[in-house]
């Protein structure tokens, strides 16, 4: 077990501990925001190179998914 400093009652350890984890857990709340605002611009960046490719075949839409479909 942990050894607590002297000069802090429980309570005060209590409270110590209860503010760390809040801060804690705003910490992994940005973090997920952040990972699910990067997960959105790759699917946008993805989306973007598919749609340049595209472009760029001079292909409809209908033969490039006839192509993947076969």
């Amino acid at each position: 077990m942990a050894r607590r400093p002297k000069n802090l009652s429980i309570e005060e350890l209590i409270a110590n501990k209860e503010a760390e984890i809040s801060e804690l857990s705003d910490a992994l709340k940005t973090a997920k925001a952040e990972l699910k605002q990067l997960k959105e611009e790759k699917l946008l960046a993805d989306s973007q190179r598919i749609m340049d490719a595209l472009a760029a075949s001079g292909k409809s839409v209908d033969d490039v998914i006839n192509m993947i479909n076969q």
